[in-house]
Order: C-alpha cells, then sequence, then structure tokens
C-alpha cells in the first residue's frame, strides 16, 4: 500500500561559530531520509537556526501582531509558516550548563498551533552526560506544546569521539541509535500526519 509522504524537518540549535551541530544535524538527516534511495514518501530538510534570526518572543496580543514582527515578511511569520508546513522534526542540540541552547526555546516559544500533534526525535551532544540533560528538559517543554516525542533518542558523547571525514559518528553503538531514532520518528510522523487529517 503506498503510505502518504511526510516531510521532516531537522532543527539545527546551536549558532556558534565553532559548532559540532552541523556535522551531526547532517548525519542526522542521512538517517531520517534513510539509505539510498531513500525512504519512499519521505523528505527531510535541515532547518539552521544561524538562517532564522528569530527576534525575542514578547507574546503579543491578536491585535497587536503586526506591530511585533509578525507580519506576512517578518521572520517570526516565515518561521511559523516553514514549522507548519512540516510533519515531524528532529531537534539537534548541544548541551550548555546542563540545559539547551537560548535560541532554540527562543524558536519554539515563538508560536505553539504549527507544532501540535508533530513528532519530534532528539539528537544532543555534550561531556559526559552526552548532551542527555538537554534531551530530558526538552521533552518537558515539546509536551507543553502538544507534540509527540519518540522514545529513542541518540546522545553524542565527545570526549573520545571516533568520526569519519565528515565529522559524523562511526561506532556502531551511534549507527544503531540513529537508525532505531529515525524509523521511530518517521513511523510516528506517518500515524500522526494520518490522524491529523481525520475529524476531531
Amino acid at each position: 500500500m503506498e503510505q502518504a509522504p511526510v516531510a521532516i524537518g531537522v532543527i539545527l540549535a546551536s549558532v556558534r561559530a565553532q559548532r559540532r551541530g552541523e556535522t551531526f544535524a547532517r548525519w542526522a538527516l542521512e538517517k531520517v531520509a534513510g539509505p539510498s534511495p531513500g525512504r519512499p514518501g519521505v523528505t527531510v530538510e535541515l532547518l539552521d537556526l544561524r538562517d532564522w534570526p528569530l527576534p525575542p518572543f514578547d507574546h503579543p496580543a491578536p491585535a497587536a501582531v503586526a506591530e511585533k514582527g509578525y507580519a506576512p515578511a517578518s521572520v517570526a511569520a516565515r518561521w511559523a509558516q516553514k514549522i507548519a508546513a512540516l510533519d515531524g522534526f528532529v531537534i539537534v542540540t548541544p548541551e550548555y550548563n546542563q540545559g539547551y541552547p537560548g535560541q532554540l526555546k527562543n524558536a519554539l516559544d515563538q508560536i505553539n498551533a504549527p507544532w501540535n500533534y508533530k513528532p519530534v526525535a532528539f539528537v544532543a551532544y555534550g561531556g559526559g552526560a552526552s548532551g542527555t540533560r538537554a534531551t530530558q528538559q526538552l521533552r518537558q517543554v515539546v509536551i507543553e506544546l502538544r507534540m509527540i516525542p519518540v522514545r529513542d533518542d541518540v546522545g553524542i558523547r565527545l570526549a573520545g569521539l571516533a568520526t569519519d571525514e565528515r565529522g559524523w559518528p562511526t561506532e556502531d553503538f551511534y549507527g544503531k541509535r540513529g537508525d532505531a531514532m529515525a524509523n521511530e520518528l518517521v513511523w510516528w510522523t506517518r500515524a500522526a500526519k494520518d490522524l491529523r487529517a481525520r475529524p476531531r
């Protein structure tokens, strides 16, 4: 049976000049896209927060939307349109001080309805905790946004990490974790898209 197409965004949270996140985001993107020729009906795109200089979210009242950065041409409005057009997400984030970057929280807070009832997976990286504390905090946030956090995530420990020429993890452990994360995300993304299309 032919399955409905789904679109998944890989959100790169780090905007630092010297960042490891871009290589991990591209690794995650390939995991979700699947081995050549790819997963049928699944399209994946990278959403680098460097390319989305969102203003601080100040919770504007509906009447003030046009004055508060939500005019049709604004970055915030385009971000809302982009997220609304996607069916699922992978968040790739570093762990900063046992948490995640402020620009990621701002990107999540900018909108609400476009996130609702959409699955999300996590790839985090850091020191001894392998980014898991950032993931734990993010799970609480995305549940409040009515998202569906999938069980399988990836935590990458930077110390002693073996990588290939692209900077991608080479250990079998990370490959298996990445595959499990991607498979679960795609399954939930298809299921959730079908449910969102039904009358409530």
